[in-house]
């Protein structure tokens, strides 16, 4: 395995729509180590989600899991999940305001609304159909990534930039007291 360049805001494929991932791709084997890369570089960098454009690859691949992580303090944790072609529904106008960040855009956190529970449908990595619900902050996670494959980043669903900060700042005046413990 290897850990890949994480490309940065300004990068044009940031801003691309993302190409469906083929069955022909994923009986590669090569196409199949790059996943593993993928899952390699969200964990050496902190990450709970990683979107291949993130990596210079314009295809429809999401890799995330959540378990105890210094830049995600006190959220849950989640499995490895590895999403190829995903699809989400709301399923409820309920939304939920997080703070995110993200490996692309380093060391700010900002306050985005999203769906508190969603449908999601896509495939595995060896393309056998997938189809679960999700909420909270998985269902966070999978539409930030969902957001990279559609040339999207946070700060493009932030409805108030005033809460727009530096990750130091965000430490020290944002984070709640009981996750700096």
């Amino acid at each position: 395995m290897a850990l890949l360049e994480v490309e940065k805001l300004g990068s044009p494929i940031l801003r691309k729509i993302a190409e469906p991932v083929t069955l022909e791709e994923v009986i590669d084997p090569l196409f199949q180590s790059f996943i593993d890369d993928m899952v390699e570089t969200m964990e050496k960098f902190d990450g709970v989600g990683l979107a291949s454009p993130q990596v210079s690859k314009s295809k429809q691949v999401i890799v995330a899991r959540s378990n105890t992580n210094a830049r995600y303090a006190n959220t849950p944790d989640f499995p490895l999940l590895v999403l190829l072609n995903p699809n989400i529904t709301p399923l409820s106008d309920v939304m939920i305001d997080s703070w995110e960040g993200c490996l692309s855009v380093q060391d700010l956190r900002g306050k985005v609304s999203r769906h508190a529970k969603i449908s999601v449908e896509g495939f595995d990595r060896r393309m056998n159909p997938v189809f679960f619900e999700a909420e909270g902050f998985l269902a966070i996670v999978i539409q930030h990534e969902i957001d990279h494959l559609n040339g999207k980043v946070f700060l493009d669903r932030m409805s108030d930039l005033s809460t727009l900060s530096h990750l130091a700042e965000f430490s020290r005046y944002w984070m709640p007291q009981s996750a700096k413990a």
